[in-house]
């Protein structure tokens, strides 16, 4: 899913205005208690082994389905059925099996509902008047009724009889009706355009509950903030829709030529083989030959979790040829609407999933769907296994992005199957990480743009922010963007340039996604598995960065010269304050402009809360630096530096030059400053304000969010800087 923060709105409800804002007092180090032993839960066990593979004896089941599926374009209705066959491989017998019923989010008194706030929420239906929610009609099992009972999101079907272990099969087949909501919990809905309606649908059948080796079964409600858990199987799904409408899906058509012209089928073999974007129906063809009745579109996909769809009279449709590492071809398909078009917009999504998909085969693991297909609609962004739904609105760098995102998903959690529902970060953290490297990658750098982990620090590690290893549901819901995407996604970074450098973090990530890749790992097989590949002990960092909430501080205690004398060489103390320790860089900068490094391994605080570094050299210091490439979040970076930053001098200012209200196009919040006895205040929006404090150069900080902003010159523009982001705003 696409948490993209929207200009300060973003920043603002993360973590500026929950009280984190506030001044934090930095608990002191023990390395004790940093590298204490006994970090895992347990040992190996058959299913898992200590090292973090699948064990010996892993088992999982399998659901495969058979969709039929007609749509009411008018009423905005689904008819379905499911057949289903559910395979037990488990060691253990069912009396009862669980299946989710998501749609049921949308019901008048669901407890998602029931959860959303009076201030609202991107998650529910946006206060939709709609009677949402399944109608079940049926449910057979092995073509007999069979009793059930639902309990909001999850249904529960009685066995007349224990399915067997190990390879028991059950046969269910329910048929069901629901209304789909306009705004579905921004990941499905109905968007007008000026052509007719996109649909786009998820969440749309019941699907089997994972029962695994870790929690049995696993039924936590769907109440909109967490995402997904799903079993692989095969699907195949016959669409029913108005004659008029194209049908784009998870998996690849098997009736092209019942559903496209003659001509268009030219145009897909054309697709096929071209690595430019093809046109298949262009934007002239829109409304011509407008045929009446139905047509069905069948779909097939293995080996996946989820299958999802999109259908509308509006679409324009392009393609172009994925190249795969082992000389296998996919298929880059995009569906927009007119308003969508243009090469500034829509026109490149196609280029842009070619790309994300080409860069991640060739990175970290060979794509497997025939078909990745990105569709603009009015979710913001959500990712299913080949086909992502993104905000027709989306252009330029922010559609790159929130493509390159959602495809990343095919990753995680489509080919490595973690639990979304528990655990968010181990597919948006790990996702936010790999597109981190894609952007980079992406048309030399086009949309790249560096981020300043080391700002970053208070805003991810304040007081009043949750842990990472918090589920969803459990944290607030302006924290999920910190603890699921942002924070994570650094640590990983952390991890590769900070900790086992790119080789070392690179073969072992590698070996996490081969090892699990449509399987379900647990955090625990991620950890073991990193320690075990890269050989290095980091218990103490899963510790302090995902279990805990602990803070990275380090400071420059003091630098002396050996006997007084600069040609004696000198001694420089680096004190770990924070609780989480670090491998330390330090450089010394000399005043005839030469620099030394100086490198201090994590090995050294697991006995020592600072440590003596020796200088051998006879020219005299001109500054001492941590950190110098800005890598490691660090909550107070005044201390990093020595001279200490805060009795540098600053070039003196009337903060009256200052004021005035910006603006800025993506978002309708403003900026407005405003002067008081010569202290600089800012006011974003609604929120309340706060005072800045000047750094010199034009630059203002407030330290207790990580926030930095940089007026131009002139004063006609300031760039708003926050977490590694950067917004630029326009005096109005």
């Amino acid at each position: 899913m696409n948490y993209k923060l929207k200009g300060l709105v973003a920043a603002a409800a993360l973590s500026l205005f929950s009280g984190s804002a506030l001044a934090q007092e930095t608990p002191k180090y023990s390395y004790v208690e940093a590298f204490k032993p006994f970090f895992y839960p347990q040992t190996g066990t058959e299913t898992r082994s200590a090292s973090g593979q699948p064990g010996h004896a892993y088992w999982q089941n399998s659901a495969d389905y058979n969709l039929n599926v007609s749509l009411n374009e008018a009423k905005n209705e689904i008819t379905g059925t499911a057949e289903i066959t559910y395979t037990n491989n488990s060691p253990d017998q069912m009396g009862f099996l669980w299946l989710q019923l998501d749609q049921n989010l949308f019901a008048k008194e669901s407890r998602g509902n029931a959860v959303v706030p009076p201030s609202g929420s991107r998650n529910g239906a946006h206060g939709e008047d709609l009677d949402g929610g399944y109608r079940i009609k049926s449910v057979m099992l092995d073509g007999k009724s069979v009793k059930y009972t639902i309990t909001d999101t999850r249904m529960q079907i009685d066995l007349p009889k224990e399915l067997k272990a190990k390879g028991g099969v059950a046969k269910i087949k329910i048929e069901y009706t629901f209304i789909s909501p306009e705004y579905g919990s921004d990941r499905m809905g109905v968007q007008k355009t000026k052509n007719g309606k996109i649909f786009t649908m998820a969440q749309w059948y019941p699907r089997m509950c994972v029962y695994d080796d870790v929690m049995g079964w696993n039924t936590l409600p769907y109440v909109g903030a967490s995402e997904f858990y799903l079993e692989y199987g095969n699907i195949t799904a016959n669409i029913t829709v108005p004659a008029n409408h194209y049908v784009v899906a998870s998996g690849e058509l098997q009736n092209y030529r019942d559903v496209y012209s003659k001509e268009e089928n030219n145009r897909w073999e054309q697709a096929r083989n071209s690595d430019k974007t093809v046109m298949i129906r262009p934007e002239s063809e829109i409304g011509k030959n407008q045929a009446s009745g139905t047509k069905t579109w069948t779909f097939k996909i293995e080996k996946t979790r989820d299958f999802a769809w999109a259908s509308s009279p509006a679409f324009i449709l392009d393609a172009a040829k994925i190249n795969l590492p082992s000389g296998k071809k996919s298929l880059a398909i995009s569906a927009y609407p007119a308003e969508s078009g243009g090469e500034k917009a829509w026109g490149r999504s196609t280029e842009y999933t070619k790309a994300a998909i080409e860069h991640y085969s060739q990175k970290w693991y060979e794509y497997t769907y025939p078909a990745a297909t990105n569709v603009a609609g009015n979710e913001g962004g959500m990712e299913y296994p080949g086909i992502v739904f993104c905000h027709m609105d989306s252009a330029g760098e922010d559609l790159w992005g929130v493509t390159d995102h959602e495809f990343g998903h095919n990753w995680f959690p489509m080919i490595v199957g973690s639990n979304e529902r528990l655990f968010a970060w181990m597919d948006e953290g790990f996702n936010t990480f790999i597109n981190e490297l894609s952007t980079k990658a992406f048309n030399n750098g086009e949309y790249y743009t560096k981020k300043s982990i080391a700002r970053s620090g208070s805003f991810m590690m304040g007081d009043n922010i949750e842990p990472i290893m918090v589920g969803p549901d459990n944290m607030k819901e302006r924290s999920i963007g910190v603890l699921a995407y942002f924070k994570p996604g650094i640590g990983m970074q952390i991890l590769r340039e900070t900790i086992l450098g790119p080789e070392k973090f690179d073969k072992a990530f590698k070996t996490y996604i081969d090892r699990w890749a449509f399987k379900h790992p647990t955090p625990w097989d991620f950890f073991h598995t990193m320690e075990n590949v890269s050989g290095e002990e980091l218990n103490w960092f899963w510790r302090g960065w995902f279990i805990n909430k602990w803070k990275i501080d380090q400071a420059v205690k003091d630098v002396k010269y050996t006997g007084g004398d600069f040609k004696n060489g000198a001694q420089i103390t680096v004190e770990n304050i924070g609780q989480l320790p670090m491998p330390t860089t330090v450089q010394v900068k000399f005043k005839d402009g030469t620099t030394q490094i100086l490198k201090i391994p994590v090995e050294v605080w697991k006995r020592n809360t600072e440590w003596l570094l020796k200088v051998n050299s006879t020219k005299e210091i001109a500054e001492v630096m941590l950190d110098p490439d800005g890598m490691v979040p660090d909550v107070n970076m005044n201390n990093n530096i020595w001279p200490s930053a805060e009795k540098k001098p600053i070039d003196k200012i009337n903060t009256k030059d200052f004021t005035g209200t910006y603006g800025i196009k993506s978002d309708p919040i403003k900026l407005v400053f405003t002067d008081k006895s010569g202290q600089l205040y800012l006011k974003a929006g609604n929120q309340q304000e706060f005072p800045l404090k000047y750094t010199g150069g034009n630059e203002f900080t407030f330290e207790e969010a990580a926030i930095v902003l940089q007026f131009s010159k002139d004063k006609k523009t300031v760039t708003f800087k926050q977490g590694g982001r950067e917004y630029v705003f326009t005096k109005e």
